[in-house]
């Protein structure tokens, strides 16, 4: 069956996954067989279903690229090459989600007589007994020396017949098709939010006011392929030629649980929830692993920077801006929302290959077909709290006591009982955390659901003795204030360092998983 993977989560508490493998070269042939100067070497390798054909970290897919310029300040807007089955360099995902072309009848196969000699050369496949397929004898030639066949996913059995007059060798292979289908679902921290295809260009050459157009997989969404788990298949795909990686990627900037994730989006266009979006990609197709950043919006990210970016001593003052207006102080507020997120949780555990699934608007009230809960993957969110040196930022209205606020009662994967904040005039103010924070929230309901939370993606920036928050310089991976000029959703999400960051430890939480 074809394997799908969610972009979610990660090895279980306590446990890091081994470094990412390099990837492997095409399977070896089982045996060689020579007669009188006519050699059989019979090899395989999927056809990758995540492509990178410039090679720079970013899957290429069938969308559509800009006629021009599509990695400079101002691509055409003109798109060419869709769904012609070429994938170009820069070329967006299909439909603005998907990797590549899913087909009923399979995935392609490469059948590799490369390594052979003699005149002409055919391939007979079978699965058991039963011959599937049979390729009539073709030249051998540097160019013409591989067969592409299209199989299910299962076990086969190829032999290699190679010819030269009435000299003849054989060689035979066993290998297994399979597919793995990566689904990212979530927010604007899984969608690539701030980094379109194009956000080098503006780096590199832009400034206040260079005339910018960013080039996205998906506009409405903020939804690139710069974005962390985009990568991480891609990692995925690369680390192995016996297996292929089906990326489906629906995250999109502003999303919620319930608005967003289990029910339309209207400001951001979408009509359905990510989980019908899924399944109208995929259909019944099993699902290896869901990559899933969410939480950040439903507790109010967006009201707690803008809080405190306008006022100091924040954490005692009133929200500016919903949702967190309503209540005597923002701590209020954001340990009310955090104390709704398990149902949350809960209720899209039963969409995840659960036993109910409920979600609003149009479509199917019916789970998707993961493989098991331990394939749902949340991220837990970095750390934007410190500088270089470790030491806590001083950004806008933003005092370091702010941001210590923010590590130890919204980040920390293992917060206190209760936190003392010190306001600008000395007053200290005891908080207690019966909530916790947002990424011991996921820890512990991904825990008690069966989930494999992504440790690392906060590890790497919240545990490492440097920082790489908002003030961290150079080594900064999340945006400031100033990429709004050309992105104006972009500040305090991951920059392209950052995405590459929690790219590596999501990737390194898939092969740890699924071992391709």
């Amino acid at each position: 069956m074809c394997t799908v993977l969610l972009a979610l989560a990660a090895p279980g508490a306590g446990s890091q996954p081994p470094a990412a493998t390099p990837p492997a070269a095409p399977a070896p042939a089982t045996a060689t067989a020579t007669a009188d100067g006519v050699r059989a070497v019979a090899r395989w390798a999927m056809s990758p279903m995540s492509k990178d054909t410039n090679g720079d970290g970013i899957i290429d897919g069938d969308g559509g690229v800009p006629a021009t310029g599509a990695d400079s300040l101002r691509p055409s807007p003109q798109l060419v090459g869709a769904d012609n089955d070429i994938a170009q360099p820069h070329e967006r995902l299909i439909d603005g989600s998907l990797s590549w072309h899913l087909h009923e009848d399979g995935f392609d196969v490469v059948l590799n007589a490369c390594r052979s000699r003699g005149a002409t050369h055919s391939w007979t496949v079978r699965r058991g007994t039963q011959v599937v397929t049979r390729t009539p004898d073709s030249p051998l030639g540097r160019r013409t020396c591989t067969t592409v066949v299209r199989l299910p996913e299962d076990t086969y059995t190829a032999t290699l017949r190679v010819r030269r007059g009435d000299r003849t060798a054989t060689d035979r292979i066993q290998f297994t098709v399979r597919n793995l289908i990566v689904v990212s679902m979530g927010d604007s921290y899984g969608s690539g939010e701030g980094n379109p295809r194009n956000i080098t260009a503006w780096l590199e050459q832009g400034g206040l006011l260079t005339g910018f157009t960013p080039y996205w997989d998906d506009p409405a969404c903020g939804r690139s392929a710069n974005a962390g788990p985009a990568r991480a298949a891609l990692a995925l795909e690369q680390a192995s030629t016996t297996s292929s990686v089906t990326f489906v990627h629906v995250a999109c900037s502003g999303a919620t649980l319930p608005v967003g994730v289990l029910g339309p989006q209207p400001g951001s266009g979408q009509s359905i929830s990510q989980v019908e979006r899924v399944r109208q990609i995929i259909g019944d197709r099993r699902i290896d692993a869901v990559v899933l950043s969410i939480g950040g919006n439903d507790i109010g990210f967006a009201s707690i920077f803008a809080s405190c970016a306008l006022a100091s001593g924040c954490p005692i003052a009133p929200a500016a801006l919903p949702p967190l207006t309503g209540f005597p102080t923002l701590q209020d507020g954001v340990q009310s929302r955090l104390s709704r997120l398990p149902d949350g949780y809960r209720r899209l555990a039963g969409c995840l290959g659960g036993n109910a699934c409920a979600i609003t608007g149009p479509g199917e009230s019916r789970p998707l077909n993961v493989s098991d809960a331990a394939s749902v993957m949340p991220t837990l969110y970095p750390d934007l709290t410190r500088a270089a040196n470790g030491s806590f930022c001083r950004y806008l209205q933003m005092t370091p006591s702010d941001f210590a606020w923010a590590r130890s009662t919204l980040l920390l994967a293992e917060p206190p009982a209760s936190y003392a904040y010190t306001a600008p005039n000395g007053a200290v103010s005891q908080f207690p955390l019966p909530a916790g924070t947002l990424n011991s929230q996921i820890g512990a309901t991904a825990a008690a659901l069966g989930w494999s939370p992504v440790r690392g993606t906060w590890a790497a920036s919240g545990d490492s003795a440097t920082g790489h928050g908002l003030c961290a310089g150079e080594d900064a991976w999340v945006f400031g204030l100033g990429i709004a000029t050309a992105v104006p959703r972009g500040p305090i999400h991951p920059n392209p360092p950052g995405q590459r960051a929690l790219g590596e430890q999501i990737a390194a939480a898939l092969q740890f998983r699924l071992n391709p």
